[in-house]
This record gives C-alpha cells, sequence and structure tokens, in this order.
C-alpha cells in the first residue's frame, strides 16, 4: 500500500511552503520519524518526518516549488508491500526500446528541440526573469532545469549587460571645434528572485495591508525610571542569570496587564466572528540576514521580570541561527517590534497577521522635556501602536497606549495591578 504524505497546516496564517530539499531519493528505505523533505515558510523552516516506515515510492514536488497546505508531495511504499507502478511509462521490451540518446552535457542548454524539463515553479521563475527555458542549462536529473540553473543564467545576463558595449553602432566624430561629451558611467544592475523567505515575508506584509484597515497611533515614553533601575541592577543581573536585561522584559510585562484590561487588543477577527483570546503569547520581531522573523513568547503574563529577560535571550539566540522549532512561531497574539535597537526613532509597523494590533519600541535617547515648569533631560522614547481599526476603536487603542506606558513611567505600578 501507498501511503500518501500532504503537506500538513503550518500555523494559522501559514497557506503554502518552499521546497528546500528533500532528506531522502526516490528508492531510499524510510523509517517511521526519520526527516523525508524540509519546507521553508515565511515564519520558520521545517522537516517532516516520515509517518510510516517503507520505501520512498515517488517524489511530486521538487526543490523551489512551491506547494500549498494539502498538496500531495510524495508516496511512499508501506513496509512489505510492492511499490506503485509507474503509470507514465507503459512498458516496453528491451529489443524494441529504442535506444536512449545521449544526454547534453550539463554546461550547455539542450538543443534537441524538446521543451525543456522544469516544474510549473520554475517555468515561473524563468518567466519572471525574461529567460527563454531553451537557453538554460539543466543541471538537475535528465537535464531538469532547476530554480537554482535560473538564478544562474539571470546572474549571467546580468553581468554581461553590466559590461557589454552598447547595440547601437559607435556615433561619428564630433567635429574639431566640438567637445565629444564623456563617456556615460556603467548602469550595472543584479536581479535577484524573489523567492524563499524574502519572498513569502512580501506575501505576508501584502496581504496584511489589504485585510486589516491600519492605523497607527503615537505617544511618548519616560524611559528615566528604567534607565536608573537598569543601570543599577545589570552588572548584578548578568552575574546571577547569565543573560543580559534589556528594557524588553518590562515592555512586555506592562503589555500583557494592558492587554487583559483592553480584550480586543488581545483578539483575531473573521468576516462573521471577533475572536478574544484569553491568553497573552507575546510575539518579538527578530531581524536575520535572511528576513524578519516573530519568535513567540508562550503564556507571557505568566512569567516574571527575570524568565522573560532569559526566555528573549534564548529565542534570539536561536531564531539568529534558524533553530526554532514550529510551536515557537505559533499562536503569538499580540506582537511588539524594536526598531529602535537600530536608531529608528518612530515607525509604522505592518500588523502581524491575523492579530489586530502591534506595538512598535523605538530609540531611548536623552532629550530636554519639561517638567513642573522646568526644562530638564529625560530618556525619552516614541512608541506607535499600529492596530486593525476594522476592531479596536481609536480611543480604545488610545487608552491602551497611554495605559501601557504609565506602567514604565512607574514600574511599580505593573505589580500593583489587580487584573
Amino acid at each position: 500500500m501507498a501511503f500518501e504524505v500532504v503537506v500538513p497546516q503550518m500555523g494559522e496564517s501559514v497557506l503554502e511552503g518552499t521546497i528546500v530539499e528533500w532528506k531522502v531519493a526516490k528508492g531510499d528505505k524510510v523509517k517511521v520519524n526519520q526527516p523525508l523533505v524540509e519546507i521553508m515558510t515565511d515564519k520558520v523552516n521545517v522537516e517532516l518526518p516520515s509517518p510510516v516506515e517503507g520505501v520512498m515510492d515517488d517524489i511530486l514536488a521538487q526543490p523551489g516549488e512551491v506547494v500549498p497546505v494539502g498538496k500531495l508531495i510524495c508516496r511512499i511504499t508501506v513496509t512489505g508491500e510492492k511499490p506503485t507502478p509507474a503509470a507514465d511509462k507503459p512498458a516496453k521490451s528491451a529489443s524494441s526500446a529504442p535506444a536512449p540518446a545521449a544526454a547534453p552535457p550539463a554546461s550547455a542548454p539542450s538543443t534537441s528541440g524538446a521543451a525543456p524539463k522544469m516544474t510549473p515553479a520554475v517555468r515561473k521563475l524563468a518567466r519572471d526573469f525574461g529567460l527563454d527555458p531553451a537557453t538554460i542549462a539543466g543541471t538537475g536529473p535528465e537535464g531538469r532545469i532547476t530554480a537554482e540553473d535560473v538564478q544562474k543564467a539571470a546572474a549571467a545576463r546580468s553581468a554581461v549587460a553590466g559590461v557589454s558595449a552598447p547595440s547601437k553602432p559607435a556615433p561619428a566624430p564630433a567635429p574639431a571645434f566640438s567637445p565629444a561629451p564623456p563617456a556615460p558611467g556603467q548602469r550595472a544592475e543584479e536581479r535577484i528572485p524573489l523567492a524563499g523567505a524574502r519572498k513569502m515575508i512580501a506575501d505576508h506584509m501584502r496581504r496584511s495591508r489589504q485585510i486589516s484597515a491600519h492605523v497607527t497611533t503615537f505617544e511618548d515614553c519616560d524611559f528615566t525610571a528604567l534607565v536608573e533601575y537598569r543601570n543599577a541592577m545589570k552588572e548584578q543581573f548578568l552575574a546571577a542569570y547569565g543573560v543580559k536585561l534589556t528594557y524588553m522584559p518590562f515592555i512586555i510585562k506592562a503589555a500583557t496587564e494592558c492587554l487583559k484590561q483592553f480584550p480586543t487588543v488581545n483578539a483575531s477577527m473573521t468576516d462573521t466572528e471577533i475572536i478574544l483570546k484569553k491568553y497573552y503569547n507575546v510575539g518579538i520581531a527578530v531581524a536575520r540576514d535572511v528576513g524578519l522573523i516573530v519568535p513567540v513568547v508562550h503564556d507571557a503574563d505568566r512569567k516574571s521580570i527575570v524568565e522573560l529577560a532569559v526566555a528573549l535571550d534564548d529565542l534570539g539566540k536561536r531564531a539568529r541561527t534558524d533553530q526554532l522549532k514550529l510551536d515557537e512561531v505559533q499562536g503569538g497574539t499580540f506582537t511588539v517590534t524594536n526598531a529602535g535597537m537600530f536608531g529608528a526613532t518612530a515607525s509604522t509597523p505592518i500588523i502581524n497577521q491575523p492579530q489586530v494590533a502591534i506595538l512598535g519600541v523605538h530609540n531611548i535617547a536623552e532629550k530636554p522635556v519639561v517638567r513642573g515648569g522646568q526644562i530638564v533631560t529625560r530618556f525619552m522614547s516614541t512608541f506607535g501602536m499600529s492596530f486593525d481599526h476594522r476592531l479596536i476603536d481609536g480611543h480604545t487603542a488610545v487608552q491602551f497606549l497611554h495605559r501601557l506606558i504609565e506602567y514604565l513611567e512607574y514600574p511599580a505600578s505593573m505589580f500593583l495591578s489587580s487584573h
């Protein structure tokens, strides 16, 4: 019996993934829970394990191919069963079968006149680059063109375009009395495929803008009390717990208190329902070379400042080294993104679907402000909270942000909350 493996649901907002690499080949023996294939989503890379023991009978999706949730990607013949016969290869006797033609070398495109072999995803990639598949050398099995082949061909074309001579004939020499204009500088271009993590992030951001009615509200926060506390405690904290004390644990702690008081901010919605979440999972945006990822601190309201600091340090390190597990990027109910660590003073963050709000934290800097009629210096930051106006009214968003800032300006107050 052939067991059919399909792309599983990999998160509440994940609709598709990209095949990165098959860990086994057709004909290989596989064991239960042995990794079969690596699939990349906009959240995390996932290795799908084999649900059965047997032999890989057929692989139906190639590296680089985008596969939606529920799509059949391979078949495994369960141990003790016969492999499924290939329906698209009718049997022929050895005497009547013509000798196969020699395959063209991988370094040159096929000139046989037959349509180049490639997956629909790779064909679309070639079309996006404006490349003729017949001119691309295939390095895959049986001369199949892979996504990497297309990328190399596009890169080679761009390199040539950057240094090639103009196609038009050179103009006649200018008269002696007219100085020749300077030669134009090179206008080289590099074309990079919109693929992988970057493409999925782009799709996720575009969908969010199309789904939610984005509005952003801003308010300044006086961090002076927290700055003084952190400066007094950071060395002791590092020695005791092995992680640096940052402002983010305090922001998350204050946010969870506010989420309990303003339940529509900790929600999601469909066309017919508002879903109020009774748990508080806070996502923290982490920058990586390949693109942003949002690991989630589950049950953040139940964690102390110390526990939050340790959890954030661990998630951040593993996010940057692609070691997060699937459940660590799922289930978020509210997100915090810290553009301030890069020096930003304000921004309008995009909501992380299917959530309805996201808090943008910005640079903390010493600034002159008026206190009691006097100009004094305080450590100030600007918060920007984007919210979905379909569900959250403006006054609710403003009250939420104002309460959050009250907690941070007077840290002891958040621990006295009765919520």
